[in-house]
């Protein structure tokens, strides 16, 4: 045979095989779309007969096995399909879960143990597979092969804290344990843990988290924080809510300026940003009012706060500040006051009074007309029963016009 027959003879053969693996790639092509159109339905006969079109598929035999196990409680045919995709594809975690489910409704408790180790072991990294696995050992009190994989989850996946921290939380009732185990030394996790707890009224749990915060010396943003002290006003627990507000400052330095001292006013010269949280300053829109940091007029530094009245009835002006003190005890109020063309029957006034029964402890004389910077000051006592007071700018009456503006500089709150 010459030399060109060879090559002709090559390129026949050659093509032939091109032509056969075409026939055989487009039959395959085929019959996977034909098999995705059938189970695009989700039902069984659908399923079947894409199994039947493409058998070594294995997401077919498992959305058969899910549905026999949601829609007819069929363990045993559902257990058989999902040992099927196991096998087809044995490195899917989550078709191992899947069959482990399969198992636990079926009552066996051998195999679904099996099944989560193999989930486990076909995606070791992942922390959706670990989640869900660990959420089989809590159901079961194994809390030794479930709270290494919860905090394997939330080290990967921080964002799954809350739900997975409510299994957690419900399945143990015991936030030492899972401080130890299973929540990861991340501020923002133990944050969220936190917040589960505060929102289930667990106050001791709640408190040990929040001194296990603190104790750990690990900075975070401290607004992250504002949920937890705002909570311990609503409940009432003054202390804890001074205590806290130390300890986030023990961990923010920019808190240490707004810490009280001998003046139990925070930021009472406005020299430093208003946090709008804690023991700071707290400021809302108020109608009629404008309020804000001046920085052109001031009894002393740099700033002040300015209060603009349109002319309407305004009540209060949208400023206030939060300061624990002492029952039966004796103390001493001041502040510099500016005012200019404030016309109104009745002025605005600064008060203190109790910060959840809202009775006056002091109500200053209220401010009219144009004024130098002065100082106004006055003593009162703290009942029984009293733990917190707020300090803030209102009118009594507050039915009539106002129109003008008012500075407020230099305030001053000690304990004599």
């Amino acid at each position: 045979m010459t030399r060109p027959d060879r090559t002709l003879q090559a390129n026949i053969l050659l093509v032939l095989f091109c032509a056969s693996f075409l026939s055989v790639y487009c039959t395959r092509v085929v019959r996977v779309y034909l098999a995705q159109r059938s189970a695009e339905s989700i039902d069984i006969a659908g399923l079947e007969r894409a199994i039947r079109l493409v058998p070594d598929n294995a997401m077919f035999p498992h959305l058969l096995g899910l549905q026999f196990s949601a829609r007819e409680q069929d363990s045993t045919t559902a257990i058989a399909n999902l040992r099927q995709a196991v096998r087809l594809n044995p490195y899917s975690g989550r078709y191992w879960l899947d069959l482990a489910a399969a198992y636990q409704q079926a009552g066996n408790a051998v195999a679904q143990n099996d099944a989560v180790q193999s989930a486990l072991a076909a995606e070791p990294g992942s922390p959706e597979i670990a989640a869900e696995a660990a959420q089989y050992f809590l159901a079961s009190a194994d809390w030794d092969r479930a709270l290494p994989l919860v905090r394997q989850a939330l080290e990967k996946n921080p964002q799954a804290a809350p739900g997975l921290l409510l299994e957690c939380w419900r399945a143990t009732h015991d936030a030492s344990l899972l401080l130890a185990r299973a929540i990861p030394a991340d501020p923002e996790i133990q944050l969220a843990f936190l917040r589960l707890l505060t929102g289930q009224k667990e106050k001791s749990s709640a408190a040990l988290v929040w001194q296990h915060l603190v104790a750990s010396g690990i900075s975070f943003p401290p607004q992250l924080a504002t949920f937890y002290l705002d909570d311990l006003v609503r409940e009432h627990d003054v202390p804890a809510f001074a205590r806290a507000w130390r300890g986030l400052a023990s961990l923010a330095p920019l808190l240490q300026r707004y810490l009280p001292t001998d003046n139990l006013i925070v930021n009472g010269s406005f020299e430093q940003p208003i946090l709008n949280y804690g023991l700071d300053w707290r400021h809302e829109s108020s109608e009629h009012v404008v309020a804000g940091i001046d920085e052109a007029i001031a009894h002393s530094g740099l700033h002040s706060l300015a209060l603009s009245y349109d002319g309407n009835p305004a009540y209060l002006a949208g400023w206030s500040q939060f300061v624990p003190v002492q029952a039966d005890s004796t103390y001493e109020f001041s502040a510099w006051i500016k005012s200019e063309n404030l016309t109104t029957s009745s002025g605005p006034r600064l008060a203190i009074s109790d910060a959840y029964s809202g009775a006056n402890l002091l109500l200053m004389d209220d401010v009219l007309d144009t004024h130098p910077w002065h100082r106004v000051a006055g003593t009162f006592q703290v009942p029984a029963g009293t733990e917190l007071v707020v300090t803030q700018i209102t009118r009594a009456p507050a039915n009539t016009k106002i129109k003008g503006r008012l500075w407020v500089d230099d305030l001053r709150l000690e304990r004599k």
